[in-house]
């Protein structure tokens, strides 16, 4: 009976997505001239985009109960993309339309996130130099999910409890620069809110080298942390290592995270240090 309840749990999965426009515009082989590289960059930026989409449409379609919501991080900027718990009423469709019905949410979402991720791309230009608001799209996701779930507990309450609905949350960050010592803080702050809430926090890191602020958020959420070798595998790891619920990845085997660094960042030089000493002003 436990089991079946369990199962029948649904996931609200929160996709952060990385988008800073100078990581991906030096996605490219290091040989050839600046336009080729440049279009090497765009196919391989597109496979990418490609790849979230479908990984997107599998986890919509794999529970109907599924909540889904994207975030877009650029230079110094988060967006909300596509909330599928604020989607508009789908009744502008043909009532005698049963496919048009059945594909209007796909294509909403679909259009919403592309959209969305063109428009941040080509906006983030404007902001060279600075950081990624990986943390603001964490804050926002959280207080998202805090505004979810005291909706439904307010539903809840107002119905007496029959046929009250909860979600199981996750955050899955598709990470592509590396960590910024001078976000140490609040990256923290995001992290023990998210362990205190319950909040898995997931992270597959696309481009660059490891990060350490998100294996510490992975590691103390209890959530899955992958490093892509390849880009062009991204659906498989997408597909096999994100994609299950909550429910069911107590069964599964999933990579080990063992070797977690646990360093802080200076203050005053925003460096990881191995040993600090506190003082007073």
């Amino acid at each position: 009976m436990s089991v079946s309840a369990s199962l029948a749990l649904s996931d609200c999965l929160v996709v952060i997505l990385d988008l800073d426009a100078y990581a991906w515009q030096h996605v490219s082989p290091p040989t050839g001239d600046s336009t080729e590289r440049a279009d090497a960059a765009f196919e391989t930026l597109q496979h990418v985009i490609s790849a979230v989409l479908v990984f997107l449409n599998a986890y919509t379609a794999m529970q109907h109960g599924n909540g889904l919501v994207v975030y877009g991080a650029a230079a110094g900027t988060a967006h909300l993309l596509y909330s599928s718990l604020q989607a508009g009423d789908s009744s502008d469709a043909s009532s005698h339309d049963t496919h048009a019905s059945a594909c209007l949410p796909f294509k909403r979402m679909n259009d919403a996130v592309f959209h969305g991720m063109r428009a941040m791309l080509e906006a983030a230009h404007h902001g060279a130099g600075r950081s990624v608001g990986i943390v603001r799209a964490l804050a926002l996701a959280l207080c998202h999910i805090n505004r979810i779930t005291t909706a439904m507990s307010e539903h809840a309450t107002e119905r007496r409890g029959a046929g009250a609905t909860s979600f199981q949350h996750r955050i899955l960050v598709l990470s592509a620069t590396p960590d910024v010592s001078a976000q140490y803080v609040p990256m923290m702050n995001c992290i023990f809110s998210a362990q205190k809430q319950g909040i898995q926090v997931d992270v597959c890191k696309l481009l660059g080298d490891e990060t350490v602020f998100l294996r510490q958020a992975c590691h103390l959420t209890g959530g899955h942390y992958y490093h892509v070798p390849r880009l062009d595998g991204l659906l498989q790891v997408l597909m096999t290592t994100f994609l299950p619920s909550r429910s069911i990845q107590a069964s599964l085997m999933f990579p080990a995270l063992d070797d977690v660094d646990f360093r802080a960042a200076c203050f005053c030089h925003r460096r990881n240090v191995d040993i600090g000493h506190a003082t007073r002003a």
